[in-house]
């Protein structure tokens, strides 16, 4: 089942609970991801390139898809005409 599809299927309370709590995790998520790049930048000026200098490089692809989803989040609720 497309995950646009089953958005389809939630009521409008259901919806608008999933967005504003999708939103909260992709603020959070993306203020940590933050701190991740400064810190990485920090240690690898300081010890050289290691472990922490690649870890932004993979935690790209979570924060990529929770904008994905949170973007499909918003696109459902202005289909349905529910205040953002």
């Amino acid at each position: 089942m497309d995950k646009t599809e089953s958005l389809a299927h939630l009521s409008d309370e259901v919806l608008t609970k999933s967005y504003k709590t999708a939103k909260g995790i992709l603020i959070g998520f993306i203020v940590v991801f933050i701190l991740l790049i400064v810190a990485a930048v920090f240690i690898t000026m300081k010890k050289g390139f290691g472990v922490f200098s690649v870890l932004p490089i993979i935690f790209v692809s979570i924060l990529m898809s929770n904008i994905s989803n949170f973007n499909k989040l918003r696109v459902e609720m202005k289909s349905r005409n529910l205040p953002i």
